[in-house]
Parts: C-alpha cells; sequence; structure tokens
C-alpha cells in the first residue's frame, strides 16, 4: 500500500488521516487491493456485493443495459470515488447496474462487515473512516443530479454542449480530454451514435468546437 500513498492521502475517504493512520485504517478494515484490465468487470449485474470499493488508478465505467441490449453509461469514475457503495446497505440484495474498467486500473477494497457491523471491527479510526464515506456519497449523490440535469435536455446540441462545458470546467481549462470514446459518449448521453457524430461535425463546422477523437477545445462559451 505504500505506493499508493500519496494517492491515498488525496482521497476523500482519508480525509485528515496521517500515512500511519491510513494504513491503520485498510489493516483494521480488512482492505486490500485488485487489478483490472481494461474492459474487464469488475462487478457483475444483480450480484451481491459484499465490498466497497476505491479507485486508486485508472477509471472505471458504471453502465446497465435495457431489454432491448442496448449499453447506458451512468457515470465514469476515476482516482479516489468510490464504487459499489450499495454494499452499505443492511439487506443483502443485488445491484442493478454493471461496473467494468475503463482503463487497466487498482481498486481498493474494503469489506461491508467491517464498516458496517460495529462488533466485527476495534479500531478507533472506524468512526472518522464512515464519517468521510458519508461525505464521499454525499458527492456521489450530486454527481447524479448532474447526470440528470445533462440528459434532461431534450435537444442533443443542449446535451453535448452541455457535458462538454462541464468537462471544460472540471478541467479548469478550453482544451480537453473526455474520459468516452465516440460510442462511450453516445452511450453516457443516451443519444444515437451517428446522431452525435453528425452533430460534432455540425459544431465543428460552426466554430463552436475542435475535437479530435476524445480530444476536444471549446471556441465559444
Amino acid at each position: 500500500m505504500k505506493e499508493n500513498m500519496e494517492i491515498l492521502k488525496q482521497m476523500d475517504v482519508f480525509h485528515d488521516f496521517s500515512e500511519v493512520e491510513i494504513i491503520q485504517s485498510i489493516n483494521c478494515l480488512k482492505g486490500y487491493t485488485k487489478h483490472y484490465k481494461k474492459r474487464e468487470v469488475i462487478f457483475n449485474k444483480e450480484k451481491t456485493l459484499p465490498s466497497i470499493g476505491i479507485v486508486l488508478k485508472g477509471s472505471i465505467f458504471v453502465s446497465n443495459e435495457d431489454i432491448t441490449g442496448s449499453t447506458f453509461i451512468f457515470t465514469e469514475l476515476s482516482e479516489g470515488d468510490i464504487v459499489g457503495e450499495t454494499a452499505l446497505q443492511f439487506t443483502q440484495s443485488g445491484i442493478d447496474y454493471d461496473v467494468t474498467a475503463a482503463t487497466d486500473c487498482d481498486i481498493l477494497f474494503i469489506q461491508k462487515e467491517n464498516i458496517i457491523q460495529q462488533g466485527k471491527v476495534i479500531c478507533g479510526l472506524r468512526v472518522r473512516i464512515i464519517e468521510n464515506l458519508f461525505s464521499l456519497l454525499l458527492k456521489k449523490n450530486q454527481e447524479l443530479y448532474t447526470k440528470l440535469d445533462i440528459v434532461s435536455h431534450k435537444n442533443l446540441r443542449n446535451k453535448i454542449w452541455h457535458y462538454l462545458h462541464l468537462q471544460s470546467k472540471k478541467s479548469d481549462d478550453k482544451l480537453f480530454t473526455i474520459p468516452f470514446s465516440r460510442e462511450e459518449l453516445a452511450n453516457y448521453l443516451m443519444v444515437d451514435r451517428s446522431a452525435l457524430s453528425r452533430e460534432l461535425s455540425r459544431m465543428q463546422e460552426e466554430e463552436l468546437i475542435v475535437y479530435s477523437r476524445n480530444t476536444f477545445q471549446l471556441l465559444k462559451g
């Protein structure tokens, strides 16, 4: 875990923790790290979750497949983000989404029972971990509202424009790279891929944006 210490210190779940406290917390909660290759499945739909995961390196996609077989990407998570938070519920129900590796990635897993069942863990840092996890869940809830705000636009251009503006703001630069391929972006925005490509071309012709693959630059706005 030493090699990931600089990443761990920046994570919300270990906010205000010293290096010693981070190591103690992970050992106390029996945390372990697992590596995944790009496109490898991390969590399966409808499977019971025994643990939550924290992305240490790389990025992952949270997605779902409808009855027609079409895939919709809910969100992309990167270093420091939490996944599988539904494991914290007290019932052993399955999840209704899939989690796959968007890139090669490392995930830190913490067993559910070591977080929510007090008798399982004797650790003075446990309460602080739970408080920080709660803050992370609130952050994820805000991200969900952001996604709903994007896809609620009926006009395709408005969806694209709103998403690109948010990515520009996130990177604090007019020139930025998004985590999605064209097909993945279409799935995320819940639109037809061909229609998305045509609209991006029109926006470039109208000198609103410049793009190459998944790198974009906003020229207006």
